[in-house]
């Protein structure tokens, strides 16, 4: 089973220089530039640094109000290096004018600082969790407490209102291959499918009258499908109204260099616990890294990647229409000659419209363990592209992991 981070290295991101233009984006856009954490899409505002952001490493904003968390830490922190020093977690609200630490609203000596490698809220806005090496930090700012998360909260996603979640794993153990669903109709735990147990996932291909859904059942090993190594599956989606959940699976079709596989988009209705196929989409050669629906839960953006060899390694990025059912390619293969493409991170504005990515294109022989194979900061550029059309709308020179947040 894959199971990446946001933060994926990869070659051949196309994203033509544009010049920059007075569009503003539609929605909240929160990413770190010059060391220090920036939020645009602010009405009204001026475009200025979140004030005590000096040193931040790690950010996000709230999907349900906005409020931007962020780590700080000392000069020259890596959060990829071998070990990360402690961290002070802080909070900003709209309009982004002041924050104060985290301490300050959740109160006690615990999780004061923390060595987290990634940050997010859930998606009902009121738990923010950090990830460590040595387990999960959880702070509920609606009850004002700490908490311990399990250990699966990278992969996992909850509706707006909470009542939804979806995480890898299956009943038995977190570490076994499926996914699980938490929801009306799901209670205490649906097992959407699990690697012995396939069927769901199974009936749903067969169900499939698409001619590439086809192929791909028959070229099924069941060999390989008994095998757990054989299967990939990217952390479920639920859309923030709860409705529905989406991920990508091989259904066991075999791994081979650096991940590559085939793979296809599945789609469950959380009310009825329907799993189907996306067949329309067709299969995805290479290694799907995450399905992310949009915020009206209308579209999905598809982040794959395929290695052709180690000199090699073509990046796409899918924007999908559900109810056109449309595909259009942002971005395709062909780095500069010598050089990587590193997709920092990437998210859906709140118009459900618009994409952010953050890129950079790095010669792999600048990449070592002395730098946690990462180019600086610097050579990142922030795109934001109309999915519709293609179109780059604006670029931010400098800027990392993007995040995005409501209107």
């Amino acid at each position: 089973m894959t199971r990446h981070l946001v933060r994926l290295t990869l070659a051949g991101l196309a994203l033509a220089p544009v010049a920059a233009t007075s569009t503003e984006p539609a929605g909240r856009l929160a990413y770190l530039k010059d060391g220090v954490a920036w939020v645009e899409g602010q009405p009204g505002s001026a475009l200025r640094p979140v004030p005590n952001s000096r040193g931040s490493v790690l950010l996000d904003l709230s999907p349900v109000d906005g409020t931007l968390a962020f780590l700080t830490g000392p000069p020259g922190t890596n959060i990829h290096a071998a070990e990360v020093p402690p961290l002070k977690p802080f909070l900003s609200a709209p309009p982004y004018t002041g924050s104060v630490p985290l301490t300050s609203l959740v109160p006690g000596p615990t999780f004061a600082t923390v060595r987290a490698r990634w940050l997010r809220w859930e998606g009902d806005g009121h738990a923010l969790i950090a990830g460590t090496d040595e387990g999960n930090a959880g702070w509920n700012t609606t009850k004002r407490k700490t908490f311990l998360p399990n250990q699966s909260a990278l992969y996992q996603s909850t509706s707006r209102n909470g009542a939804v979640t979806a995480l890898l794993g299956s009943v038995q153990s977190p570490e076994d291959v499926g996914v699980l669903l938490y929801g009306p109709g799901a209670r205490p735990g649906t097992e959407v499918f699990t690697r012995r147990h396939p069927e769901n996932l199974m009936n749903a291909l067969r169900a499939a009258p698409e001619p590439g859904i086809r192929k791909f059942l028959g070229d099924l090993d069941p060999r390989a499908q008994a095998d757990d190594v054989s299967w990939t599956v990217t952390a479920p989606k639920v859309t923030q109204g709860g409705g529905r959940m989406y991920f990508a699976s091989n259904a066991g079709y075999g791994v081979g260099s650096a991940g590559t596989t085939t793979s296809a988009v599945f789609e469950v209705d959380v009310r009825t616990l329907r799993l189907r196929v996306l067949g329309w989409l067709g299969t995805l050669a290479g290694s799907v890294l995450e399905v992310l629906p949009s915020p009206d839960g209308g579209h999905l953006l598809v982040l794959l990647a395929r290695h052709d060899s180690n000199a090699r390694v073509d990046t796409f990025v899918y924007a999908a229409d559900l109810g056109r059912r449309s595909v259009r390619e942002l971005a395709v293969a062909s780095a500069p000659k010598g050089t990587l493409s590193i997709l920092d991170s990437a998210c859906w504005l709140a118009d459900s419209r618009q994409v952010a990515l953050s890129v950079a294109y790095a010669r792999p022989q600048d990449l070592n363990e002395k730098n946690g194979f990462e180019p600086p900061a610097g050579a990142y550029t922030l795109f934001v592209k109309d999915a519709g059309s293609g179109k780059t709308l604006r670029r931010v020179s400098g800027a990392t992991g993007v995040t995005c947040g409501p209107k």
